[in-house]
């Protein structure tokens, strides 16, 4: 009897052992997915912020666009001002 108190109580210490290294196991695992939950919050919060410079840059992009367009229709009518005074001139001329 003794000696199955002691086999049971032999498995039982292993049991125990393994259960330790289980639970160190699982708190380096937890301290490692800590770190890497750490460092992705990081990433995400850096690539937010590059997001929102693209966007800001696009906006602006954008406005530069329009303000091109602008440009050129306001030239495109100073341009036909321009020959429309030129051809009064040659009439003028013509006279």
């Amino acid at each position: 009897m003794t000696a199955d108190v002691r086999g049971r109580l032999s498995v039982l210490e292993r049991e125990v052992q393994r259960a330790i290294d289980l639970v160190e196991a699982l708190r380096a695992e937890n301290a490692r997915l800590g770190q890497e939950r750490a460092a992705l919050i990081e990433q995400i919060e850096t690539l937010g912020a590059e997001a929102g410079a693209l966007r800001e840059r696009d906006q602006a992009l954008d406005r530069l666009e329009a303000e091109h367009r602008r440009l050129l229709d306001e030239r495109r009518e100073l341009l036909g001002q321009v020959e429309g005074i030129l051809k009064e001139l040659a009439r003028l001329e013509g006279l």
